[in-house]
């Protein structure tokens, strides 16, 4: 076994797939564990790979794979505590890839942040697509395009891959300074609730955007104290450093 998408319950056709990996601020991680609690979505299955062996994570006194994957209606969604290890983020996307060509997805969203700029936009969204009429969409929601620049990590990989198989594909980013960023998470939930005319309470997750951050600093205070014990844990994921 390497690396393999593993779907336990039942799948939409053409899905939608919005993938929420961690990010900077973390706006992707805490935006999309945020549509699976306000939206009540399933969990159909995860992803497990002998690339990120021994680590399990726990919700509600149960112990589940790092990477999982959700569905509420036609909204399939892949959520992850980790970061992939940069020398297998290739094969993690080519797994993702043959996957997408076996569901044939309506689109692919890929959610992300990068660095703030000065601007009087405060959380301002840009986006990305090869697409004709996403970038129409895109325009009458005047995210504005990213004109040059550079991508890195598994997103980056996931919308290559998307591009070359002719897959519908856009990438929203939000510009972040902070991290965790629950308000720029938020930023990120209004557009992509507006793209695809799906209802999140929104208001909520900026309400609780304190209660976030002390519970990022306490999962930090923890891992610092030795308290959770893993030593390669910092090559998977910077949430935990």
């Amino acid at each position: 076994m390497t690396t393999k998408v593993c779907i336990k319950g039942e799948l939409p056709k053409n899905p939608v797939i919005i993938e929420g990996f961690p990010s900077k601020g973390f706006v992707s991680t805490i935006a999309t564990r945020y549509m699976i609690d306000e939206l009540g979505m399933e969990s159909i299955g995860y992803v497990k790979s002998d690339r990120i062996q021994s680590i399990a994570v726990v919700h509600n006194s149960k112990p589940m794979y790092p990477i999982r994957i959700y569905r509420k209606n036609n909204l399939v969604l892949i959520f992850s505590e980790i970061s992939v290890p940069y020398q297998f983020v290739r094969e993690f996307a080519d797994t993702f890839d043959e996957w997408f060509q076996e569901i044939n997805p309506e689109k692919v969203v890929l959610l992300a942040g990068i660095s703030g700029r000065e601007t009087e936009k405060e959380h301002e969204i840009f986006g990305l697509t090869t697409h004709p009429s996403i970038k129409e969409r895109m325009d009458e929601m005047n995210v504005e395009t990213i004109e040059e620049g550079m991508l890195a990590g598994i997103s980056s990989d996931i919308m290559l891959n998307c591009v070359e198989n002719d897959i519908p594909v856009i990438s929203f980013m939000a510009e972040t300074k902070y991290s965790p960023d629950p308000l720029g998470a938020a930023s990120l939930l209004r557009i992509l609730s507006s793209f695809l005319d799906i209802e999140i309470d929104i208001e909520k997750l900026v309400d609780k955007g304190h209660e976030i951050e002390e519970e990022f600093r306490k999962i930090t205070s923890e891992f610092k104290k030795g308290r959770i014990d893993h030593k390669e844990i910092g090559e998977y994921s910077p949430m935990y450093q």
